[in-house]
């Protein structure tokens, strides 16, 4: 009988405890799903900040903050810093080398669809419509191109790696320098204080002045190394 008794006792026990391991299991995947449809609601936030920030710029709002809609888009995810169709922008550049200015532009708004922010898309659009004698076109993307490469220069000097511009993407780099009329002659990437830094060594393409700038590329590389853990 004292046996029996402690084999009853022993199977209580373990009833018990397996009701608080299912417990306990049952918690954990509520806390997990709890934490996905978190990480869900703010990737969907971000999102949303980017749409609003992009809307604003479409109905031509000189007042939007283009460093944000930039960082924005860096949050959202269709972003990919490593991801340009290269085939669609030497198409693009070709056409308006050949002043096929309509191939241009299609070229460039399909570049846009998947990324509004590329500056080197919406300066070719500027020259393009400019040479078609459409204003309103031509208007629109010379603001958005002076907005993204304004809010580039806006964040440093890019004199030394402490005062770096910071990009979102490497062709941010070479849109800006080309843009203002530098040709890269050399790039070497540095690291300093934990950061990561493209020193570009360029010449100017009227003048031949030589000058050297630094553009922070955090953002790319945190995108790439969590692609790598993924």
């Amino acid at each position: 009988m004292l046996i029996e008794a402690q084999m009853k006792g022993i199977k209580g026990e373990n009833k018990i405890l397996t009701i608080y391991r299912l417990f306990a299991i049952v918690l954990m995947l509520l806390i997990l799903t709890g934490n996905i449809f978190a990480g869900e609601d703010d990737q969907l936030k971000k999102t949303s900040d980017y749409q609003t920030l992009l809307k604003r710029v479409m109905s031509f709002d000189r007042t939007v903050d283009f460093k944000a809609l930039r960082l924005s888009y860096a949050e959202t995810q269709d972003y990919n810093p490593y991801g340009d169709d290269k085939a669609k922008k030497a198409e693009m550049f070709e056409a308006l080398r050949n002043k096929q200015y309509e191939k241009a532009v299609s070229s460039a708004q399909a570049i846009l669809e998947k990324k509004f922010v590329d500056i080197e898309a919406h300066f070719v659009s500027s020259i393009a419509f400019r040479e078609m004698k459409n204003a309103g076109r031509y208007n629109f993307h010379h603001f958005v191109t002076g907005g993204l490469i304004d809010s580039i220069l806006d964040s440093g000097d890019g004199k030394t790696p402490e005062t770096a511009f910071v990009i979102i993407e490497t062709g941010e780099e070479y849109a800006l320098l080309g843009i203002i009329g530098f040709e890269v002659v050399r790039q070497s990437l540095i690291k300093s204080n934990g950061h990561s830094y493209d020193k570009m060594e360029t010449k100017h393409r009227k003048t031949g002045e030589t000058a050297i700038f630094f553009f922070n590329v955090d953002i790319p590389f945190n995108w790439l190394n969590k692609q790598f853990k993924k």
